[in-house]
Order: structure tokens, then C-alpha cells, then sequence
């Protein structure tokens, strides 16, 4: 296996293990619409939102375009 695909296995792993924790979450304390809109700094809700777009940026980064 190659580096690149070790990487993005890791990736997958990490982004997997996050949705396993939301998923814990949820359980335990239900979901909440308005948190999920607005989270309060600190919050499991931002802390979340924050990792999973930094793993999707690192697996997907943005487009770029040449002229």
C-alpha cells in the first residue's frame, strides 16, 4: 500500500470514528435542530461540525480553476 492510500484510509478511519461519536451523542442526549444551526461556542455540536470539514477538505479538497 502506498503512502497516499494509507492517508486516506486514516482519513476514512478518523471520519468514521467521528460519525460513530455523533451517533453516541445523539443517543445519549437527542438531537438538537437549533444546536446543529447555532452552535454554542464549545459546544459537542462545533467541535464536531469543525473536524468533520477539516477531514472533507483534506479528502475532497476545493477546486481550483486555471485560466
Amino acid at each position: 500500500m502506498n503512502a497516499t492510500n494509507q492517508h486516506s484510509n486514516e482519513l476514512s478511519a478518523k471520519r468514521i470514528a467521528l460519525q460513530n461519536t455523533f451517533k453516541a451523542h445523539t443517543q445519549a442526549n437527542g438531537f438538537s435542530y437549533e444546536e446543529w444551526i447555532n452552535p454554542p461556542a464549545g459546544s459537542f455540536y462545533e467541535g464536531y461540525k469543525k473536524e468533520l470539514d477539516e477531514i472533507n477538505d483534506e479528502m475532497a479538497p476545493p477546486l481550483t480553476y486555471q485560466s
